[in-house]
């Protein structure tokens, strides 16, 4: 009986080590598979864009447009929100569902509007985050900064100020200033306005302009029948040249009324006398009279190549080409300290570029200048 226990029991016993070393084996492995899945990555990008390079004025507004792409390779419950910012629904994107997927984009938005505050400290920050069923974008800085002040500075100005009728000619007078402190050219000046067609040059292609220096020029523009019918015109004009940023624009703000008559004393369309004073010539009586300049040298056959005080001219058909304001056409004006083209021209209703041109383009403090009297918007 002893002999045939204990091969049982030794059986026995090999048997419970088998089956224990089975299940341990199985249990492990069942450990191991569940301690590493196979999970995909989920990865939130996000980038700003704004529409303004620089700060301007107080009510200027900051656009900014938000990208947000799923970039991982699992797909995310929504909604999709970023901070500060309004977005659409999901469903707006893709396969139109709730869910963002993998390389899914939408775009968001959101506006700012500029602060005194704002232009004092000279930049506006934001900082921006999108986040998805909890899941964080990288975080992006956005700045907006004042631009450096504009070198050239452009002043416009208009004569007359009001207009009655289609084809009245107003007179568009700029001066360039360059405010830096560097020498600017020698280049060509010029002034672009959305009123007139073409370029304006100012100065020579050649010109120099140290710090604090100006140059003026001009532009005539013909009221139109789509003047008349707004009642106002108004132009915005840059100056650009010298290598460097174009100005900030200009404005002259021009309404429509009553243009009085200068000189009531004299008829529209009829021809009249004029002695000549010291200092007139042919084309600035024309003015004076609102007469086509062509017209009186043709009146005036054959014309001297100056003519001489006291010479008695023929002025035809005054009225034609502007307004009459009658003598005296010429003045003169004693140059003081801040005197510019443009500052003078306007206190004698004068046109700046040919107050440049008759006084050979000196202006110096003390210089007695000759001004062409009432001479702004009309032929030159």
């Amino acid at each position: 009986m002893t002999k045939l226990i204990r091969p049982f029991l030794f059986s026995t016993m090999i048997a419970l080590v088998l089956v224990s070393c089975s299940f341990s084996s199985n249990d492990t492995q069942t450990a191991i598979a569940q301690a590493t899945p196979t999970l995909a990555a989920t990865v939130i990008e996000l980038a700003v864009q704004t529409n303004a390079p620089a700060l301007t004025a107080v009510g200027q507004v900051i656009k900014y447009t938000y990208t947000v792409k799923n970039a991982g390779a699992a797909s995310v419950p929504g909604p999709v929100t970023v901070t500060g910012a309004t977005c659409p629904p999901l469903n707006t994107v893709g396969n139109s569902d709730a869910v963002f997927d993998p390389n899914e984009i939408l775009t968001c938005a959101s506006e700012y509007t500029i602060t005194q505050v704002d232009l004092d400290r000279a930049s506006v920050t934001s900082i921006a985050t999108a986040i998805v069923n909890g899941i964080n974008s990288n975080p992006v800085t956005t700045a907006v900064v004042s631009a450096p002040p504009a070198v050239l500075k452009l002043t416009k100005t208009a004569n007359p100020v009001t207009y009655d009728r289609v084809g009245l000619t107003i007179t568009y007078i700029y001066v360039i200033t360059n405010s830096g402190t560097a020498t600017l050219g020698p280049a060509q000046f010029v002034v672009t306005d959305t009123g007139i067609p073409t370029p304006i040059n100012c100065g020579e292609a050649t010109l120099t302009l140290a710090p604090n220096a100006f140059v003026s020029c001009s532009a005539i523009y013909a009221v139109t029948q789509a003047d008349m019918d707004s009642g106002t015109i108004a132009t915005n004009a840059i100056a650009s040249g010298g290598g460097v940023a174009a100005s900030q624009p200009a404005n002259a703000t021009i309404t429509k009324g009553v243009v009085a008559q200068s000189n009531p004393n004299f008829t529209a369309g009829s021809t009249i006398k004029h002695q000549v004073l010291q200092g007139e010539w042919l084309w600035q009586i024309a003015r004076c009279y609102g007469a086509d300049p062509n017209a009186v040298i043709a009146a005036n056959q054959p014309t001297p190549a100056e003519i001489s005080p006291n010479t008695t001219v023929t002025v035809p058909n005054i009225g034609s080409a502007g307004k009459i304001y009658g003598p005296p056409c010429i003045g003169t004006h004693t140059v003081q300290s801040g005197d510019t083209w443009a500052s003078i021209a306007l206190k004698y209703n004068a046109d700046a570029a040919v107050l440049q041109m008759v006084n050979k383009n000196i202006l110096t403090v003390g210089q007695a200048l000759t001004v062409p009297l009432n001479s702004a918007g009309v032929i030159k």
